[in-house]
């Protein structure tokens, strides 16, 4: 049985006696109210100035693991996840181009089967399953109408990756910092540029008050040849952080990226 769920799983891999958790949705807007209680106050504000003003912690980020998360598009049915770590081989130094290079190598010399899929349930694209190497259940994912709503990841009970769905919500029309909570943690994926979503950064929160700080735990990098869709290199400290969670929570930004596009020519044609 799984963990509770926002919305009824509509993919064959549901089951029927799972509890789940109601709320209402709005589909004018998107907007989300949810029935619980809020798990914690921060993941309920706008915190896009908040989070850039945080603290970096000194210390560089030390990857343990490089994904691929194949481009896609609005249309697109099926999302892989690649692992390519063990076939990299240069060091992590930053997304150099140099690294990058070798990314691009290592895909190009290698055959692999994806670790994490993602399979399209609608034309909308409002619901996912996400299967492993094995085509296991890894989680099921329940999107928005629009970006400003709430996505929701749930995971089986037994789950290695998450004991509790993870929720990512950001209040504000337009912003694109997104937050999560990894048991009581304190996650969020930014961009690194004010103008542009290329490249993101996910950081982890740690301290309280004055002593409050964010901390680099994987960064990702937009394809960078070809035609300008969503999908690149990830790379992730697993000890940080499940690279599973952090791949997963990037996919359900870049499909938010992709709606807050669609939403700004929508209004302009208006």
């Amino acid at each position: 049985m799984s963990t509770a769920i926002a919305l009824q799983n509509m993919s064959p891999h549901a089951h029927q006696d799972g509890g789940m958790r109601h709320r209402q949705t709005s589909k004018a807007n998107g907007q989300v109210s949810v029935s619980t209680d809020e798990r914690d106050v921060w993941l309920g504000t706008p915190h896009d100035a908040q989070t850039s003003s945080l603290p970096l912690d000194s210390k560089a980020l030390v990857p343990t693991n490089t994904y691929w998360v194949s481009p896609h598009g609005m249309l697109t049915k099926n999302i892989t996840i690649l692992d390519l770590t063990k076939d990299m081989d240069v060091p992590y130094s930053g997304l150099t181009d140099a690294y990058k290079a070798e990314v691009k190598k290592t895909l190009k010399d290698h055959s692999f089967t994806p670790a994490f899929t993602c399979h399209r349930n609608s034309w909308l694209g409002l619901s996912y399953t996400i299967t492993d190497d094995q085509n296991e259940l890894v989680a099921d994912w329940k999107h928005p109408w629009s970006s400003v709503g709430e996505a929701i990841l749930t995971f089986p009970e037994t789950s290695p990756h998450s004991s509790h769905p993870i929720n990512l919500r950001n209040k504000r029309w337009g912003l694109r910092t997104e937050s999560f909570v990894v048991e009581s943690q304190l996650f969020f994926w930014e961009s690194d540029s004010y103008w542009h979503s290329t490249n993101m950064t996910l950081y982890k929160i740690y301290g309280s008050g004055e002593n409050e700080r964010k901390k680099e735990v994987g960064k990702y990098a937009q394809k960078w040849w070809g035609g300008f869709v969503t999908g690149g290199t990830v790379v992730v400290d697993e000890k940080e952080i499940d690279g599973c969670v952090a791949c997963l929570t990037l996919c359900v930004v870049l499909k938010k990226k992709r709606q807050r596009a669609a939403e700004r020519r929508s209004g302009a044609a208006e």
